[in-house]
């Protein structure tokens, strides 16, 4: 399409003094987007002010960070392409960071190319004579290397995925018949071990649920929730200091919500300073009576994963806060937005430690699990090994992974086993980060 460039793989640049005198008028107001790849061209405008040169160089470098890479529209086909193309890079030492920034037939071409200059070219320029004429001819070379090998395996690629996508109806068909019954059988099987497995493991949570986890759970509950509810009194706290000291206004706007963010990570100061006291005691102090009870679940993960859950809740929160100054472009009632955001850090907060906790009784569950479920479940399950043998589809022993099903048929099972206790023991949770929100005169979204 005439007029479209995809700024994938560029960078925005203002024209220098000397592209401002080759271009003449049209370069005093110039702009180029300049490739990280230099196979590939460069793109010159030109504005008719500065004002405009401006606001232009801001749309061009918002389009070159955010533009996704021309690549093919069919997922199996990008996605296929990636793993090769990463696994071919380490086959030949191209380590280092790299990234799509082009069709499949550039970057395949490309990366032919610089194999073809390193292992044989380079040998080539490094028998070419000294002389005045040298660096034409090594120029040359390498040019017309890059371009034949660039536009043959370009071809080449966009000739097998034309094949490929042929091809495509007739092999999906033939799959599709090929696997389906397969694929209901799988399903056969899955509640043959959900029906085996349920009975074992139903019971065992409900002991160690009762007798264990509860208890545990709600000593853990109230220290963690202490620091959540810390961190909404700390959050609206320090947003509101910044709004009433005027922070936020529109010159110093950038500035303040960096540092805002910034602060989020200090120990001393900042929002979550009472809420890092607060974690910290549950690694020191609050939890190190029952530290005996979390097995694969230490004390310092609960300390390290709380603080790490309030404080990507804190910073998102800040986001929040500046995305929605910045869809009003208003810079005052900045109160307003502000109880918005509070809503909403309120209701997430909620979730978020709802989440923690999941992930803590998981952890105290471990091990348990293993010893007392996964390994008595496997044995009931032999039985369906042998169905799974006595089918006859070359192969189908291979396909079907019995460890994995029943692991899979478990973590659904126990996922909705420890739902079910977090749940039960939730409501007072929710109460007190509900209460703390409410002392500010904000409800949780």
């Amino acid at each position: 399409m005439k007029g479209a460039v995809n700024c994938c793989g560029y960078r925005a640049e203002e024209f220098n003094e000397d592209e401002v005198k080759d271009y003449g008028p049209n370069g005093k107001f110039g702009i180029k987007l300049i490739p990280y790849d230099d196979r590939r061209r460069i793109w010159a405008f030109s504005c008719e002010t500065e004002e405009d040169k401006a606001e232009w160089l801001k749309i061009f470098n918002n389009a070159c960070r955010k533009a996704n890479p021309p690549i093919n529209p069919d997922r199996l086909i990008a996605e296929a392409f990636r793993g090769a193309y990463r696994a071919v890079r380490w086959s030949y030492g191209f380590y280092g960071w790299w990234s799509l920034n082009g069709t499949e037939a550039e970057m395949l071409g490309g990366l032919c190319a610089d194999i073809l200059n390193r292992e044989l070219i380079y040998d080539v320029i490094n028998n070419i004579p000294a002389g005045p004429q040298r660096g034409a001819v090594v120029n040359m070379v390498r040019k017309t290397v890059d371009t034949t090998v660039v536009a043959a395996v370009g071809a080449a690629w966009n000739s097998s995925v034309s094949a490929c996508e042929a091809l495509r109806d007739t092999l999906k068909a033939s799959a599709s018949a090929l696997l389906r019954p397969i694929f209901d059988q799988e399903v056969a099987i899955k509640a043959q071990i959900t029906d085996k497995v349920g009975a074992t493991v139903n019971p065992f949570l409900e002991d160690v649920g009762g007798r264990v986890c509860r208890p545990v759970l709600r000593v853990c509950a109230n220290p963690i929730t202490r620091a959540y509810v810390a961190a909404v009194g700390g959050f609206a706290a320090f947003m509101k200091k910044q709004i009433s000291d005027g922070s936020f206004t529109k010159e110093n706007f950038d500035t303040n919500i960096k540092w805002s963010h910034r602060s989020v990570e200090y120990w001393w100061s900042g929002p979550l300073e009472e809420t890092n006291r607060l974690c910290w005691k549950l690694y020191s102090s609050d939890l190190a009576d029952i530290a005996a009870f979390f097995a694969g679940y230490t004390s310092y993960s609960l300390y390290s994963d709380t603080l790490d859950a309030i404080r990507d809740l804190t910073h998102r929160a800040i986001h929040a806060f500046e995305t929605k100054v910045r869809e009003l472009d208003t810079y005052t009632n900045l109160d307003k937005i502000l109880d918005e955001v509070l809503s909403r850090y309120i209701h997430d907060a909620k979730l978020s430690e709802k989440t923690l906790l999941n992930e803590i009784l998981g952890g105290m569950l471990r091990e348990p699990i293993e010893s007392g479920v996964i390994n008595p479940c496997l044995e009931l399950t032999k039985p369906i090994q042998e169905v799974i043998d006595a089918i006859p589809v070359p192969g189908l022993s291979d396909l079907f992974n019995l460890t994995s099903l029943v692991e899979e048929v478990l973590g659904k099972i126990l996922d909705g086993g420890v739902e079910s206790i977090v749940s039960g023991a939730f409501g007072e949770v929710a109460q007190q980060i509900e209460s703390a929100g409410a002392s500010l005169g904000v409800e949780s979204a």
